[in-house]
């Protein structure tokens, strides 16, 4: 496996999640609207660490590039 950098955005999605991008997502959008969580292995251990980060527990994957943990 490797290690990709992951991102969050800062606003939230429709369903009131902040949602968590890889680095080469097309929809990761722009640089001013996200915030870096770092180099992870899985999406799951990015959500972890946003998680801690941002002192929030609100984040989705995105269905495209972080499936394993999209809820809906």
């Amino acid at each position: 496996m490797m290690l990709k950098s992951y991102y969050f955005i800062r606003t939230k999605d429709d369903h009131g999640k902040f949602v968590v991008h890889t680095e080469d997502c097309v929809f990761l959008g722009e640089a001013a609207n996200r915030t870096l969580i770092g180099l992870h292995i899985n999406c799951e251990s990015a959500v972890e660490e946003a998680k801690k980060i941002s002192n929030e527990t609100d984040f989705n994957g995105c269905f495209y590039c972080a499936y394993a943990c999209h809820t809906k």
